[in-house]
């Protein structure tokens, strides 16, 4: 998704305003960071949501929510500006589902993928609620083409995950011996650490 997410910051440079495209920059950056404090937290002192069964928060469904529903937006967009709604409300059922029924069936427990599409969903609305107030305009072919060829090519190469790098600066910053994997409320007859 980090490739569409550059994307997107192109199209906004090129159509909006370089305030737009690095307000985008910032709730991507916030929404990343929300999900990596997650991650760093759990990895590295064992801290989650016990009670809502949470140890960390899904990058996957937070990107997934966040970055498909403001691409599918702005192209909606080039048709007719009236669709947006119909493009958040597309991109967010849609992205929903992605993130229950996949996500939350192989990748992370449902809890978690819903915390994710919680925190990727407020993020787009935010942004797409700011570019409300902003005049877009279309995006210029070549550089509507290119940007698709990007996202389209970027689901061709193999894909990198952060999770070593957030696994090493949890146990660094933590100076665990190793990143906590797994919560201790999911091990069958644990009790809470002291």
């Amino acid at each position: 998704m980090l490739p569409a997410a550059i994307v997107v910051a192109g199209w906004l440079w090129c159509t909006a305003s370089k305030k737009l495209a690095l307000l985008w920059l910032v709730v991507l950056s916030v929404a990343y960071f929300v999900v990596g404090l997650s991650k760093v937290l759990f990895k590295g002192w064992g801290i989650g949501l016990e009670s809502l069964d949470i140890a960390v928060i899904s990058g996957h469904a937070m990107n997934a929510c966040l970055v498909s529903t403001v691409v599918l937006s702005l192209l909606l967009r080039q048709i007719d500006h009236r669709l947006r709604w119909l493009a958040l409300g597309a991109g967010l059922l849609s992205t929903w589902w992605f993130s229950v029924e996949y996500v939350g069936q192989t990748i992370h427990p449902v809890a978690e993928a819903i915390a994710g599409a919680v925190v990727g969903s407020a993020a787009a609305c935010v942004f797409l609620l700011r570019l409300e107030k902003k005049d877009v305009r279309k995006i210029p072919l070549p550089a509507l083409g290119i940007g698709l060829a990007v996202i389209l090519l970027s689901t061709s190469i193999p894909k990198y995950t952060a999770e070593g790098v957030l696994n090493s600066l949890a146990v660094t910053l933590s100076g665990a011996e190793k990143a906590f994997m797994k919560p201790y409320w999911r091990t069958s007859g644990a009790t809470a650490p002291l």
